[in-house]
Protein backbone atom coordinates (compact mmCIF):
# COMPACT_ATOMS: atom_id res chain seq x y z
CA UNK A 1 0.00 0.00 0.00
CA UNK A 2 2.68 2.41 0.78
CA UNK A 3 6.24 2.62 -0.38
CA UNK A 4 9.16 4.54 0.88
CA UNK A 5 10.76 6.92 -1.52
CA UNK A 6 14.44 7.67 -1.74
CA UNK A 7 14.18 10.35 0.89
CA UNK A 8 12.43 7.94 3.31
CA UNK A 9 9.00 9.52 2.94
CA UNK A 10 6.01 7.29 2.47
CA UNK A 11 4.29 7.28 -0.89
CA UNK A 12 0.76 5.95 -1.24
CA UNK A 13 0.14 3.38 -3.92
CA UNK A 14 -3.18 4.61 -5.37
CA UNK A 15 -3.69 1.49 -7.47
CA UNK A 16 -3.78 -0.74 -4.38
CA UNK A 17 -6.03 1.72 -2.56
CA UNK A 18 -8.40 1.73 -5.53
CA UNK A 19 -8.58 -2.08 -5.49
CA UNK A 20 -9.40 -2.13 -1.75
CA UNK A 21 -12.05 0.57 -2.18
CA UNK A 22 -13.57 -1.30 -5.11
CA UNK A 23 -13.65 -4.50 -3.03
CA UNK A 24 -15.39 -2.66 -0.16
CA UNK A 25 -18.00 -1.19 -2.51
CA UNK A 26 -18.70 -4.60 -4.03
CA UNK A 27 -18.99 -6.18 -0.56
CA UNK A 28 -21.45 -3.50 0.58
CA UNK A 29 -23.43 -3.94 -2.65
CA UNK A 30 -23.64 -7.71 -2.21
CA UNK A 31 -24.79 -7.31 1.39
CA UNK A 32 -27.46 -4.76 0.35
CA UNK A 33 -28.72 -7.02 -2.43
CA UNK A 34 -28.87 -9.95 -0.02
CA UNK A 35 -30.91 -7.92 2.48
CA UNK A 36 -33.31 -6.75 -0.24
CA UNK A 37 -33.63 -10.28 -1.61
CA UNK A 38 -34.33 -11.70 1.85
CA UNK A 39 -37.04 -9.10 2.48
CA UNK A 40 -38.59 -9.79 -0.91
CA UNK A 41 -38.56 -13.55 -0.27
CA UNK A 42 -40.26 -13.06 3.12
CA UNK A 43 -42.93 -10.85 1.53
CA UNK A 44 -43.65 -13.36 -1.25
CA UNK A 45 -43.80 -16.26 1.21
CA UNK A 46 -46.16 -14.36 3.53
CA UNK A 47 -48.49 -13.42 0.66
CA UNK A 48 -48.50 -16.98 -0.64
CA UNK A 49 -49.30 -18.38 2.80
CA UNK A 50 -52.13 -15.87 3.32
CA UNK A 51 -53.56 -16.72 -0.11
CA UNK A 52 -53.48 -20.45 0.62
CA UNK A 53 -55.14 -19.92 4.01
CA UNK A 54 -57.83 -17.75 2.46
CA UNK A 55 -58.59 -20.34 -0.20
CA UNK A 56 -58.52 -23.02 2.49
CA UNK A 57 -61.82 -21.89 4.04
CA UNK A 58 -63.67 -22.32 0.75
CA UNK A 59 -61.96 -25.60 -0.18
CA UNK A 60 -62.36 -27.12 3.28
CA UNK A 61 -66.10 -26.43 3.42
CA UNK A 62 -66.61 -27.66 -0.14
CA UNK A 63 -64.80 -30.93 0.55
CA UNK A 64 -66.83 -31.46 3.74
CA UNK A 65 -70.06 -31.00 1.78
CA UNK A 66 -68.93 -33.31 -1.01
CA UNK A 67 -67.94 -36.04 1.43
CA UNK A 68 -71.36 -35.97 3.11
CA UNK A 69 -73.56 -35.89 0.03
CA UNK A 70 -76.52 -37.96 1.18
CA UNK A 71 -80.18 -37.29 1.74
CA UNK A 72 -80.78 -35.05 4.74
CA UNK A 73 -77.13 -34.92 5.80
CA UNK A 74 -76.75 -31.18 5.14
CA UNK A 75 -78.63 -28.43 6.92
CA UNK A 76 -78.16 -24.67 7.04
CA UNK A 77 -79.27 -22.44 9.89
CA UNK A 78 -79.48 -18.72 9.17
CA UNK A 79 -78.77 -16.92 12.47
CA UNK A 80 -78.19 -13.29 13.45
CA UNK A 81 -74.42 -13.92 13.53
CA UNK A 82 -74.38 -15.65 10.12
CA UNK A 83 -74.91 -19.00 8.50
CA UNK A 84 -74.22 -22.25 10.33
CA UNK A 85 -73.66 -25.35 8.21
CA UNK A 86 -74.64 -28.57 9.97
CA UNK A 87 -73.43 -31.87 8.55
CA UNK A 88 -74.93 -35.00 10.04
CA UNK A 89 -72.95 -38.22 10.50
CA UNK A 90 -72.19 -39.53 6.99
CA UNK A 91 -72.10 -43.13 8.20
CA UNK A 92 -75.89 -43.16 8.27
CA UNK A 93 -76.04 -43.85 12.00
CA UNK A 94 -76.54 -40.14 12.80
CA UNK A 95 -74.64 -40.21 16.12
CA UNK A 96 -72.85 -36.90 15.69
CA UNK A 97 -72.99 -33.67 13.73
CA UNK A 98 -70.36 -31.27 12.47
CA UNK A 99 -71.12 -27.56 12.65
CA UNK A 100 -69.21 -24.94 10.62
CA UNK A 101 -69.68 -21.19 11.11
CA UNK A 102 -67.88 -17.83 11.06
CA UNK A 103 -66.82 -16.29 14.38
CA UNK A 104 -64.41 -13.44 15.15
CA UNK A 105 -62.74 -13.56 11.73
CA UNK A 106 -62.23 -17.34 11.72
CA UNK A 107 -64.12 -20.21 10.17
CA UNK A 108 -64.87 -22.48 13.13
CA UNK A 109 -65.80 -26.16 13.36
CA UNK A 110 -67.18 -28.22 16.21
CA UNK A 111 -68.34 -31.81 16.41
CA UNK A 112 -71.27 -32.57 18.70
CA UNK A 113 -72.80 -35.86 19.69
CA UNK A 114 -76.54 -36.41 19.20
CA UNK A 115 -76.63 -37.86 22.70
CA UNK A 116 -75.80 -34.40 24.10
CA UNK A 117 -72.14 -35.03 24.91
CA UNK A 118 -69.35 -33.24 23.10
CA UNK A 119 -67.16 -35.39 20.92
CA UNK A 120 -64.92 -32.35 20.43
CA UNK A 121 -64.98 -30.15 23.53
CA UNK A 122 -63.89 -26.86 21.95
CA UNK A 123 -64.54 -25.33 18.54
CA UNK A 124 -61.51 -25.48 16.26
CA UNK A 125 -60.32 -22.62 14.05
CA UNK A 126 -60.16 -23.84 10.47
CA UNK A 127 -58.96 -20.74 8.64
CA UNK A 128 -59.12 -16.96 8.68
CA UNK A 129 -62.20 -15.70 6.89
CA UNK A 130 -64.11 -12.44 6.65
CA UNK A 131 -67.21 -13.79 4.95
CA UNK A 132 -69.02 -17.13 5.08
CA UNK A 133 -72.42 -17.85 3.59
CA UNK A 134 -74.02 -21.17 2.70
CA UNK A 135 -77.25 -21.91 0.90
CA UNK A 136 -78.89 -25.15 -0.20
CA UNK A 137 -81.37 -24.84 -3.06
CA UNK A 138 -82.49 -27.31 -5.73
CA UNK A 139 -79.72 -29.82 -4.92
CA UNK A 140 -77.05 -27.14 -5.25
CA UNK A 141 -74.96 -26.07 -2.29
CA UNK A 142 -73.53 -22.57 -2.69
CA UNK A 143 -70.61 -21.53 -0.49
CA UNK A 144 -69.48 -17.90 -0.47
CA UNK A 145 -66.31 -16.59 1.16
CA UNK A 146 -64.19 -13.52 0.43
CA UNK A 147 -62.20 -15.71 -1.97
CA UNK A 148 -65.18 -16.45 -4.18
CA UNK A 149 -68.21 -18.63 -4.70
CA UNK A 150 -68.31 -22.38 -5.14
CA UNK A 151 -71.40 -24.26 -6.23
CA UNK A 152 -71.62 -27.99 -5.63
CA UNK A 153 -74.24 -30.22 -7.18
CA UNK A 154 -75.60 -32.59 -4.56
CA UNK A 155 -76.51 -36.09 -5.67
CA UNK A 156 -78.81 -36.56 -2.67
CA UNK A 157 -82.51 -36.61 -3.44
CA UNK A 158 -83.37 -33.80 -1.08
CA UNK A 159 -81.69 -31.20 1.07
CA UNK A 160 -82.93 -29.46 4.19
CA UNK A 161 -82.69 -25.69 3.94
Amino acid sequence: MDRRSQDKRREIDFASLFVVALFAIMLIGIMALSAIGGGLFDSITENRSANMTRRGALSYTASKIQSCDETGALQVEHTDKGDVLTILDPSGQKHYQTRIWLEDGYLMESILSDQGENVSSDPVKIAKAKEFQVSLENNIATITTEDGVRRIYLHAKEVVA
